[in-house]
């Protein structure tokens, strides 16, 4: 703790958030790790979308593409439990097979209706283990492959 402040110090609160991402990704439901690559996905299309409107320069746009791509890399590299073998296969590269378990999860959301979706938040919250019984049918690994950003873009 810093005397003059009664704060823990900087090294104290990075040691606490990277230990409660880690339990967060160890123990997640796979809704809620869905729901994260989720929202890092959508934070990368809408960089792209910025960066491709001329509103940002390369360099910005490479520092934060690569901030996102570890948080990314982070959080896909957690689906290994659920059967995903190397999700990643490079920084920023993700396998077929996360893509493939990434848009059957994506096609079950966008099914979901504004009020099933809200019981789903609201089993999640109470961390009620019937959640894990909501999931998309089917078999994510015969799924559709496509990312949903262009590659080409972001790596050249």
């Amino acid at each position: 703790m810093g005397a003059e402040t009664g704060m823990p110090k900087g090294s104290s609160i990075l040691k606490a958030v990277v230990e409660t991402e880690r339990e967060f990704l160890l123990h997640a439901p796979e809704v809620l790790l869905f729901s994260a690559c989720l929202g890092i996905i959508q934070k990368v299309l809408t960089l792209e979308r910025t960066f491709i409107a001329g509103k940002i320069n390369r360099a910005a746009f490479i520092r934060r593409i690569n901030i996102l791509f570890s948080q990314l890399t982070r959080t896909a590299e957690a689906t290994e439990r659920f059967d995903i073998v190397m999700p990643v296969t490079d920084f920023g590269r993700f396998s077929p097979a996360f893509w493939r378990w990434f848009n059957w999860w994506d096609d079950y959301r966008k099914s979901l209706t504004p009020m099933e979706i809200d019981q789903l938040e609201r089993l999640v919250r109470k961390r009620a283990k019937i959640v894990n019984d909501h999931r998309p049918a089917g078999d994510w690994q015969t799924y559709r492959q496509t990312p949903p950003f262009r590659l080409e873009i972001i790596s050249s």
